[in-house]
Parts: C-alpha cells; structure tokens; sequence
C-alpha cells in the first residue's frame, strides 16, 4: 500500500483529505432611526448575544445571516456590509465566521418576545444597556462581549467594508 507523503494532523486531515471548516455568520444590526442594538437572549441561560449560526450545507454566509436573524430576533434584515471575516485553522480543522453589519428591512418591525428552539426573544438595547448587561453574568448578562465590542467599534465610526468583498470562487473580478 503506497503511504501518502502528506503530513496527518492530529485531527486527521491532510492535503489528501482536506480540511474541515465550521462556517459561522453573525449580525451586528443597528436600528438606524433609534441608533439601538438588537440583541438576542440566548436559549439555555446563555445570556444576550448577537444574531447568528452555523452555514448549513447548501447555503452562504448571506443567507444563514439573514436566516438566523429572523429565527433568533424574529427580525428581518437588509445587510450592509462585513466588520470583520474571521479564519481560523488548526490541527482539528477550522473555523470561520463572519460578522455582518445590519439594519432592520422593516423599522417598525418588533423583536420576537415569545421564547421558542431558537432563542427567548429579543431586544432592541442602548449602549448603555448593553455596558449595563456587560457586568452581569448570563443570564442576564451577555454572553460575551462581542456585541459590546461592535457596537463601541461602530459608535467610534469604525469602518463597514462592502458586501461585494465576499464572494464565491466563481465570481467575476469587478470592472473598475
């Protein structure tokens, strides 16, 4: 049996095999009129955290965004643009996600309030109230700082990059 001249990783993959990657998309959606942040309360005791989930099979990042938001917020969005694309490859395999800007697509449209598979509910939250819940541990508190962190990072005028910037292999390079 010929051996394969590729090195195996502890996970087991190799060029041969190639790698395993878990893709993620998260959303960050700001309410443009009230200039709140739409925060989900996560299922089991999870805490506040932003919209998002895994890419399941057949979809992109665009679509999970926009997907997990509703499932989760109950609100529908109209993406922005990107904060941040994320990759990380190990031994075990890799890991990438992707941070969406967001606004609601209807402004009057109200968070789920009613807890379901997905989430609690939602809520449009202030900054403050975000800072509030950020010195509480979940439940109550966030889940992490991310949300925080974006939202301080987008109340500094931190930079929002095209949606044009993700793309599948197969799209064409932009004519200037």
């Amino acid at each position: 049996m010929a051996q394969s001249s590729q090195t195996t990783f502890h996970g087991g993959w190799n060029r041969d095999t190639g790698c395993p990657v878990h893709a993620f998309s998260l959303v960050v959606c700001r309410h443009p009129d009230t200039r709140l942040w739409l925060a989900v309360n996560e299922n089991k005791g999870r805490g506040w955290w932003l919209p998002g989930g895994f890419v399941e099979c057949g979809d992109d990042h665009f679509d999970t965004a926009i997907k997990e938001t509703k499932e989760e917020a109950g609100v529908d969005v109209v993406l922005k643009g990107v904060l941040r694309v994320e990759n990380n490859m190990t031994a075990f395999g890799g890991r990438q996600r992707v941070v969406f800007y967001a606004e609601p697509a209807d402004l009057k449209q109200k968070p789920k309030d009613t807890p379901d598979k997905e989430s609690q509910g939602a809520k449009w939250m202030s900054l403050e109230e975000l800072r509030e819940k950020g010195k509480l541990k979940p439940p109550k508190g966030l889940r992490g700082m991310e949300l925080l962190d974006w939202a301080n990072y987008l109340d500094r005028g931190g930079t929002i990059y095209p949606l044009e910037m993700l793309a599948t292999e197969e799209t064409p390079v932009p004519i200037p």
